[in-house]
């Protein structure tokens, strides 16, 4: 978040679009494209505006040669955008980009089953404890074999000085990454976001001792999109000297400006209205006007008992409060960035109204009577607070408020919303993923909180982990248990994913060895379409038949099929598989080979495998000769299926 009062967009981020009637819009919000494809976008974004620090050629050329790179250097200092960077210009046709997450304590912190061929990992370990470093540290050397067995690549930021306890494998591993020019990188900024370098060359002695303050890149990149923001609020008129004034009080301390203010604002209901105006900056008049009743009411305020014509009107509060409404109604302070000032004083100082300003935000989503807009940035600001300064269980708590009782948009999306924003919290994602895993093996959710967990899995958390939404996205839909939502949602993050494919059979392989779950099959047989299997996909991998440990796993899912579902659901399935053999020569004994080993543990299912191919065989006078000699190979297979179990010793 930023100090401005309009929302500052410093990344590629969106708003959640729910809509509950469709499952394929589940990612619509996302144009089209899969959460790779947009991760990808994302870091093309950064790569832009990226100003290459000191030491960061030597880290680019250790990740060149040896596949790996752990990144020190101090914070602020910009190593998780410098790591992203690395790993962009790694690129290739074969693997994805992901992010590491360490596992739960009690358990190997790193698992090598995440690294695929090609791929570009990030281990983000900047705000690392003692003890997650120190397991983390213990396993880098054995993660890494695996990187370098699959050709993929890692980049590593360190916790600031905790590294030089390096094991000595790793230390050559170790670059430092210093402090960018603070200038370069905000003139990169401010050139993507529209502004000619021309009128930013105006030397400005305030902007330049900020600057040698070192304030962290992350300000450096906020502080750019504030000047932007005040050119446009001034229309471009002025000059950069005078859009570098207001943006930098938007960034200085403003806490007594703020205390001051309150102090000629006695009344409850001018202190409301401030608070609310810093929480709806930018809605429209009519939002804020209800949004303050409702927190008068929230705090048991005195009903205002002076006649309706006495009182005054809106324009005038609003001018007593330092803020005024625009000619379309959005009402801002006059002043950039004193929003987010008298929201974090408030927060601060009043720390007895968070409960209250709770329960308010959740009376304000569920009246109805604020429009969307005015929702989606009390939401916004509400979350922000929160995570800044409480126990984010009380967003969870949210969470299940508005989805225990029945299905209404608004309230859903606010949902959403907060477990966006808490996903994306630097501090709290992980407790925010540990709490959507918690949610997806739990029986008995709502369809309204299943519904938001399955959007919120398959548009924000399949951005930067895509196995976790996997694993989130299959519990929801076995406890769902038909062909719905996270059904559909797990095909869609599945099927646009080689990698992720990958992992998917994996995890169908041992769930239908070990369990009953019908659903399982049937992703299964979704997920094994012949050409899913032999197509190497548009990054041009490795196609997955080929694979050895894929063709146990393929063999594996039939078994479960054939054993958990009736003949009519996996009969056109099957089929698939026989046209395969028919057409695809290189592959035509790998298919009906596994087809044999899925059913050769029984010789009903066998048969029942055998007929269906005999009868498939008998039409299509165009392709007759072919299916009768697929099917006689698969004959034959059988047969040697049988006879090697019955010569097999009975125990």
């Amino acid at each position: 978040m930023t100090g401005s009062q309009e929302q500052v967009h410093t990344g590629t981020g969106h708003i959640f679009n729910f809509d509950r009637e469709n499952p394929a819009s589940l990612l619509a919000d996302l144009k089209g494209k899969s959460p790779r494809v947009v991760a990808a976008d994302q870091l093309a974004w950064l790569h832009q505006r990226f100003v290459h620090p000191p030491g960061f050629s030597d880290a680019r050329h250790a990740l060149k040669r040896k596949g790996t790179v752990l990144l020190d250097g101090k914070p602020g200092s910009g190593r998780n955008a410098a790591a992203r960077i690395l790993l962009y210009e790694r690129r290739d046709d074969a693997g994805t980009f992901h992010e590491v997450e360490t596992r739960e304590e009690g358990r190997p912190r790193l698992d090598p089953e995440i690294v695929g061929a090609g791929d570009q990992l990030l281990l983000n370990l900047s705000g690392a404890d003692e003890r997650l470093w120190s397991e983390v540290h213990d396993e880098l050397a054995t993660f890494r074999s695996t990187v370098v067995e699959r050709q993929a690549h890692l980049v590593v930021t360190l916790p600031y000085q905790r590294a030089t306890r390096l094991h000595t494998d790793l230390i050559d591993f170790q670059v430092e990454i210093g402090r960018g020019p603070g200038m370069d990188v905000l003139q990169s900024y401010l050139r993507k976001s529209g502004i000619p370098v021309s009128e930013t060359l105006q030397p400005v002695q305030a902007l330049s001792e900020h600057l040698d303050n070192l304030p962290p890149m992350r300000e450096i990149a906020e502080l750019a999109a504030l000047i932007e923001t005040a050119r446009r609020r001034a229309r471009e008129q002025g000059s950069f000297s005078d859009w570098c004034e207001d943006a930098l009080n938007a960034v200085r301390d403003r806490a007594g400006q703020v205390a001051a203010l309150l102090t000629e604002l006695p009344s409850g209901r001018q202190r409301a209205l401030l608070l609310t105006t810093a929480m709806l900056s930018g809605a429209h008049a009519d939002d804020l006007h209800h949004a303050t009743d409702q927190l008068l009411r929230t705090v048991s305020y005195p009903k205002d008992e002076t006649p309706l014509l006495e009182r005054a009107d809106l324009a005038e509060r609003f001018a007593q409060i330092k803020a005024e409404a625009d000619a379309d109604g959005m009402v801002r302070f006059t002043g950039l960035g004193y929003d987010a000032a008298v929201r974090a004083h408030f927060w601060n100082h009043v720390p007895d109204l968070r409960v209250r300003l709770c329960d308010w935000v959740g009376h304000a989503v569920e009246s109805g009577r604020l429009a969307q807009r005015g929702r989606d940035l009390l939401i916004e600001r509400f979350a922000e607070q929160w995570l800044r300064t409480g126990p984010p269980q009380a967003l969870v708590a949210l969470v299940e408020r508005w989805t225990a009782t029945t299905r209404w948009e608004p309230r859903l999306r606010a949902a959403a919303q907060v477990l966006e924003y808490g996903l994306k919290d630097e501090r709290h994602g992980a407790f925010f993923r540990s709490a959507i895993y918690n949610w997806s093996g739990r029986e008995g959710l709502t369809d309204e909180l299943t519904q938001v967990l399955v959007g919120v899995c398959a548009e924000v958390l399949a951005l930067s982990h895509p196995d976790r939404a996997m694993v989130r996205l299959h519990h929801l839909a076995r406890r769902q248990r038909e062909k719905t939502t996270a059904f559909e949602a797990l095909l869609v993050l599945v099927r646009r994913d080689h990698w992720i494919r990958r992992r998917m059979l994996h995890r169908l392989e041992r769930g239908l060895t070990s369990a009953q779950w019908q659903v399982d099959a049937r992703l299964f047989l979704e997920l094994s379409d012949p050409a899913l299997l032999i197509n190497p996909g548009p990054r041009r991998a490795q196609p997955l038949l080929p694979d050895g440990a894929v063709r146990g796993e393929l063999a594996a899912g039939w078994a479960g099929v054939f054993r958990l579902l009736p003949q009519h659901e996996w009969s056109s399935p099957l089929i698939r598989w026989l046209f395969a053999a028919c057409e695809d020569d290189q592959y035509s004994d790998v298919f009906l080979d596994v087809l044999v080993a899925g059913a050769a543990h029984r010789a009903d299912i066998l048969g029942a495998v055998y007929m269906t191919a005999r009868d498939w065989a008998a039409v299509g006078a165009d392709s007759r000769e072919g299916r009768a000699e697929v099917t006689a190979r698969l004959l034959h297979k059988i047969s040697a299926a049988q006879r090697s179990r019955a010569a097999a010793p009975s125990l």
